[in-house]
């Protein structure tokens, strides 16, 4: 696979404005993309969508399977450029996909970090049972048996 350009750290000094953090860019997105939906207001959390705001959905998914499969393909014959490009499409049509559905951004970060505190927290158990106890005696009640976090 072809690796990415190096960093010159000049070329980081001689730009006036820092560089953008994710966090910042994604919430840029998500307000324009809000922005954008204008009156036709966000769907109530409990209610199901109408028909227009379903066909906005079944839209913003299907643009989002086009850009993912682009990003595999991409993935799969080590273009690195189309690949960033690609990649750059699926999280811009999976955050059209959250405005379309009421989706907070918020809530996305909040779950990723509480899958990782988990993960963490279990990953802890495992190894302080095996540390603590002699090969023979383990039990390991907590053993993981995944990688995936839960």
């Amino acid at each position: 696979m072809r690796q990415p350009p190096p960093r010159d750290s000049a070329d980081d000094s001689a730009d006036p404005t820092p560089r953008l953090q994710a966090a910042e860019i994604m919430t840029r997105l998500y307000e324009r993309l809000l922005a954008r939906l204008g009156n036709r207001g966000l769907p109530d959390p409990g209610q199901p969508p109408d028909a227009q705001a379903m066909a906005h959905i079944r839209a913003a998914a299907r643009r989002f399977t086009i850009h993912a499969e682009q990003c595999l393909i991409a993935l799969m014959s080590e273009d690195h450029d189309q690949l960033v490009m690609q990649s750059a499409d699926v999280l811009s049509e999976l955050m059209r996909t959250w405005v379309v559905c009421g989706v907070e951004p918020e809530d996305i970060w909040i779950e990723l970090d509480r899958r990782t505190h988990m993960g963490n927290l279990l990953l802890a158990l495992n190894t302080a049972e095996r540390a603590s106890v002699a090969p023979a005696l383990r039990r390991r009640p907590w053993k993981i048996r995944t990688t995936k976090l839960p």
